[in-house]
């Protein structure tokens, strides 16, 4: 139970986040954030287009391959580097109201509930 809430979670939010603001739009602060890297207006709609495609595959990923361990080790650490990208280059985004510190630690919880979750039920089988 507590990994399939956690599975249909981290897929919705991956997915949601992969489409809404960067596929629907994109939004400017996404737009904005990838100029930070130096991205022309151009290049940063691409980046952005190109990261919600990376974010609705792990969504997909999870949902298909939720036994396995590797979709949620790859959750934690692309929202790990997603938050240091954050911090270092755009932390004025960590103090919005619907900011990225709040959605990334939920992110990163689920991820590591779904693991240990796997894990002990891996130690249960004979």
């Amino acid at each position: 139970m507590t990994l399939q809430l956690c599975r249909f979670s981290l897929a919705f939010i991956w997915i949601y986040q992969g489409i809404v603001p960067k596929w629907l739009g994109p939004h400017e602060d996404e737009l904005a954030m990838n100029q930070v890297l130096g991205a022309s207006h151009k290049q940063a709609m691409w980046i952005a287009y190109g990261g919600g495609a990376l974010e609705v595959l792990l969504g997909l990923a999870i949902l298909v391959w939720w036994r396995r361990h590797w979709p949620y080790q790859l959750s934690a650490a692309g929202i790990g580097v997603l938050s240091l990208f954050v911090f270092l280059l755009a932390p004025q985004y960590l103090l919005a109201a619907f900011n990225a510190a709040t959605v990334n630690v939920a992110i990163l919880a689920l991820s590591v509930i779904a693991l240990a979750e796997l894990f002990r039920g891996a130690l249960k089988r004979p």
